[in-house]
């Protein structure tokens, strides 16, 4: 199927620190992008790429900016349940409600329940890649790329390695990275 989204578009085609700023950014307030199995395949102005593929499903985003999919470089998944909890010190935080969060995702269920909360939140916010730390808990590293998997999104992530200043069920012997994990 080949869609064509309709509205504003901004393309970034140079380094700003080698050329001119007006080189390497550009606009299109009647832009067009155009998707062919779920994969950008051209972007251009709109008109001109509505009359190239007539048979495009269109979706007009009027006056809209389309951006791409934004990247989270550095997250927690397992503390989603616990965002705006408040602690007086980083230790009292831990102890009060990050490591008794990252013991329950033990379990598959709610591993699996908090890694799709998490992405369907970046998903509605447009986040579409994400690198995660996941805990010590293999449940919650295959909760993570199953539910990445599910939603077509691209995320890395792994086990975190703690052997001091957390409970036993949040530590473990830093040891080298599983090698199970999928690519």
């Amino acid at each position: 199927m080949t869609t064509l989204l309709l509205g504003q578009t901004l393309a970034f085609c140079g380094d700003p620190f080698c050329q001119p700023l007006e080189e390497c950014v550009r606009h299109d307030s009647r832009g067009g992008v155009l998707i062919e199995g779920g994969h950008i395949v051209a972007l251009g102005h709109g008109p001109d790429l509505r009359r190239a593929h007539p048979d495009a499903a269109v979706a007009d985003h009027g006056e809209a900016l389309i951006l791409p999919g934004f990247v989270d470089a550095h997250m927690h998944y397992p503390q989603t349940g616990i965002i705006a909890s408040w602690g007086k010190r980083l230790i009292d935080w831990l102890n009060s409600y990050t490591f008794p969060e990252e013991m329950r995702l033990a379990d598959p269920a709610y591993a699996r329940a908090q890694a799709e909360l998490t992405l369907d939140l970046a998903l509605a916010h447009g986040t579409t890649s994400l690198l995660s730390f996941c805990t010590i808990h293999e449940a919650s590293v295959d909760a993570w790329f199953a539910a990445a998997e599910a939603r077509g999104m691209r995320v890395a992530g792994g086990r975190t390695c703690m052997d001091r200043n957390a409970p036993t069920a949040c530590a473990t012997r830093c040891r080298p990275p599983m090698t199970k994990a999928p690519a």
